[in-house]
């Protein structure tokens, strides 16, 4: 059981660390002025960004569950 708490953690870990990664670099791309972004390439991050917060709820809920 211990086992699995801790993979959980690590995968909270990692997953938390790919957020902080994509939302750097969606401020990173938009704050460029000189270069136009698609409003469709800021749809693809939004739907990217919600995707990984959903899964840092679903691990924390479970590790909620074992704690």
């Amino acid at each position: 059981m211990e086992n699995n708490v801790d993979s959980l953690k690590k995968k909270l870990a990692e997953l938390k660390e790919e957020l902080a990664d994509l939302e750097e670099e969606k401020a990173f791309m938009l704050g460029k002025t000189t270069i136009h972004v698609p409003g469709s390439t800021v749809g693809k991050y939004n739907k990217e960004i919600e995707k990984i917060k959903e899964k840092i709820q679903k691990v924390e809920a479970k590790l909620q569950i074992r704690s």
